[in-house]
């Protein structure tokens, strides 16, 4: 009898491409979070397959609004690091955007 073992990180890993809405509306909510704004990301990353491991993997492709502010910058990039490398997975996002209702996101500053 074989057994296989899959860690929940490479399960997660795969998983990105498949959960596109679910990590835009996280990386969204977690910026209104952290920074009291909004930010439409939906421009500054795109999903692809590393070139090693052909795993899907988020790349930033940030634009002047987000290059020109260091901290938001540092913030995504650490944040989207932690996803692709499975530190941040797609369970912990759902767990976390299910205990924060879309309706305590109207207090937050709009930034486009």
């Amino acid at each position: 009898m074989n057994i296989i073992v899959i860690h929940e990180k490479t399960l997660e890993m795969e998983n990105l491409s498949e959960n596109k809405e679910l990590i835009n509306n996280y990386l969204n909510f977690i910026i209104q979070q952290q920074f009291n704004l909004q930010i439409d990301l939906t421009d500054e990353y795109t999903f692809i397959d590393n070139l090693v491991s052909r795993k899907p993997i988020i790349a930033t492709t940030f634009s002047d609004k987000i290059l020109s502010d260091p901290e938001i910058k540092m913030f995504l990039t650490s944040l989207i690091t932690e996803i692709n490398t499975g530190n941040c997975t797609i369970k912990f996002m759902k767990t976390k955007m299910k205990n924060y209702p879309q309706s305590n996101w109207s207090s937050f500053r709009r930034i486009v």
